[in-house]
C-alpha cells in the first residue's frame, strides 16, 4: 500500500486553523500574534534577555526589535541592562503589562481550550506524543 501525504495536509490545515483562532483572539486586544507571544513568554517565564526571547518566539532578531519597540511604546514592557552583563538587554513586563496579561491570558487560554477540549485527555496526550515523535 502506497502511503500518501494526506496527514501532512491535515496537519497544515489544522495549524492554519489554530493560527487563525489565535490571531482573531489577540486582535481583540489590539495585539499581533507576535506581540502576544512576547507578552505571554514574559508573563510565564519572567524577565528574559532579548536573545532568549527571540528563540522562544521563533522570529528573526530584526523583527523582535520592532515588536519590542511597539510594546515599549504601549507601556507594557521595559528593557534594562542585565545585572551580570551590561551588554545584554533584559526585557520584562511593566506593572501595566502584567495587569493586561492577567486580564487577557485566562480568556485567551479558554478560547483555545474550547478547541482542544474536543479531544479527551488521553487523545490530547497521544497527540502531543505523536507530534513530538514527528518533530524530533
Amino acid at each position: 500500500m502506497k502511503r500518501d501525504l494526506k496527514t501532512l495536509t491535515i496537519l497544515f490545515r489544522t495549524q492554519a486553523t489554530i493560527e487563525r483562532l489565535i490571531q482573531e483572539d489577540v486582535e481583540k486586544h489590539n495585539l499581533s500574534a507576535t506581540e502576544f507571544g512576547v507578552l505571554e513568554a514574559l508573563y510565564h517565564l519572567g524577565p528574559l534577555p532579548v536573545q532568549s526571547l527571540t528563540g522562544k518566539i521563533l522570529i528573526a532578531a530584526s523583527s523582535m526589535t520592532y515588536v519590542i519597540s511597539r510594546l515599549k511604546e504601549k507601556g507594557w514592557i521595559v528593557q534594562t541592562p542585565n545585572v551580570a552583563d551590561k551588554r545584554v538587554k533584559e526585557v520584562s513586563l511593566t506593572a501595566d503589562g502584567l495587569e493586561r496579561m492577567k486580564a487577557i491570558y485566562p480568556r485567551h487560554e479558554q478560547a483555545l481550550r474550547e478547541r482542544f477540549d474536543r479531544l479527551t485527555e488521553a487523545e490530547e496526550a497521544t497527540l502531543r506524543t505523536l507530534l513530538k515523535k514527528i518533530g524530533k
